[in-house]
């Protein structure tokens, strides 16, 4: 049986990003860019102060406190009519263009006003003061961006800056949902004796457009082997197919020999992990197709490890594996009973300086709400079965 390492190295060789696309900046959040931006111009493209304040030349004060005589007012905004000469100010608000003649700004609260034509300036200030210069933020030529970065709050103000109305992206994944079974019935059909309602379509939708993907729910497929090939074979025309259920070793588990059937090569069935161990991955041209689990929390689980980081590639980001990963100290001890490496589900607190662990209580894979009281995973590496109190552990953020 593979390891988790060894089976997001195979989806990782396998996937590629898909094309791009072009969208407005205002509905570029969350895409990966497909092209790296340059800038064309310098930001700012002029000199200009930081302060509300008076323009100065500074070897006019270097004597200071000295009166000069104000000649102008400039707004942000407006630009000077004058040149600045000696024994001259000017008043200048913030974000306004430095005035010809002008080396520096003393801030309003380093002035006192004599009258509408005149101000006392108190202290002496260097060449430059509190001037932003042209290109102090990006120069004119500089690589702002890169192919692959995430577009953020932040990256969307610089494109802004930048003057890009538009931007190409790296286009979303279209994945196609299908829960199989029996047992799995509808929101919107009574819940007879023996069923469970279907959660697992709900959880891969969010989780899919958390991603930032297009989730297609193709509903659910009876242990009928012509309805799960006909469901399957709608799925294969997405850009990935998820299956939850349906994978294991059961008489009606059908998945993986209906996925043969219309020629899907099966890369590997089987991870050694916990939950979520029947997870299947296989590909079809540029089709990626996961067989995940149909427990829940297996779901989700195997979903976060392995399916989140094939969809990242996909669409482009150049971090895939986005997972904010921390060293935390176990409250309680905790015992494996096999060689698997295990993901159980836990609370993550500062407590006196130090990052505290602990487990959310039971680990059954069939447990969901044990995922909302967690906040990471503790990660418990093959070939250690006990972990004691006040051992540092391995923890991944939600």
């Amino acid at each position: 049986m593979i390891t988790a390492r060894e089976a997001l190295d195979i989806i990782l060789n396998n996937v590629r990003p898909l094309g791009p696309i072009t969208v407005s900046l205002a509905h570029s959040l969350g895409y990966a860019l497909a092209e790296d931006i340059v800038a064309d111009d310098n930001i700012p493209s002029f000199d200009n102060t930081s302060m509300d304040g008076f323009a100065v030349r500074s070897d006019d004060i270097k004597a200071a406190p000295v009166v000069l005589t104000i000649v102008e007012e400039i707004p942000a905004g407006k630009i000077a009519e004058k040149t600045l000469k000696s024994g001259q100010a000017m008043s200048i608000m913030t974000g306004a263009k430095i005035p010809d003649g002008a080396d520096a700004v003393v801030q309003v609260e380093w002035t006192e006003r004599m009258d509408e034509r005149h101000v006392k300036v108190l202290r002496s200030v260097q060449a430059g003061h509190v001037i932003r210069l042209a290109g102090g933020d990006i120069q004119k030529g500089a690589r702002v961006l890169e192919r692959g970065q995430t577009i953020r709050p932040q990256e969307i103000g610089v494109l802004a800056s930048l003057g890009k109305e538009f931007v190409q992206v790296y286009r979303p994944a279209r994945v196609a949902l299908l829960a199989t079974g029996d047992e799995v019935v509808p929101l919107n059909k009574k819940l007879p004796e023996g069923k469970i309602r279907d959660s697992n379509t709900y959880t891969l939708q969010a989780l899919v457009q958390e991603c930032g993907g297009e989730a297609i729910s193709l509903g659910i497929a009876e242990d009928i082997r012509e309805e799960v090939k006909s469901k399957v074979a709608a799925g294969l025309e997405a850009d990935v197919l998820i299956t939850s259920g349906g994978v294991s070793v059961g008489k009606f588990d059908l998945v993986i020999d209906v996925l043969k059937e219309l020629g899907v090569e099966i890369k590997f069935w089987k991870v050694n992990i916990k939950p979520g161990m029947p997870l299947v991955f296989g590909v079809r041209d540029t089709r990626y197709v996961f067989g995940l689990p149909g427990n829940p929390v297996s779901t989700m689980v195997t979903f976060l490890k392995f399916v989140k980081p094939a969809l990242r590639k996909m669409m482009g980001h150049r971090a895939v594996d986005n997972g904010l990963k921390v060293q935390a100290l176990l409250q309680h001890e905790i015992k494996k009973q096999d060689g698997k490496r295990h993901f159980v589900r836990g609370i993550l607190e500062s407590q006196d300086g130090s990052m505290i662990v602990r487990s959310t209580g039971s680990q059954l894979s069939n447990v969901l709400t044990s995922l909302t009281k967690a906040n990471c995973l503790i990660i418990l590496p093959e070939g250690k079965n006990q972990f004691s109190p006040g051992e540092k552990v391995e923890v991944e953020l939600l």
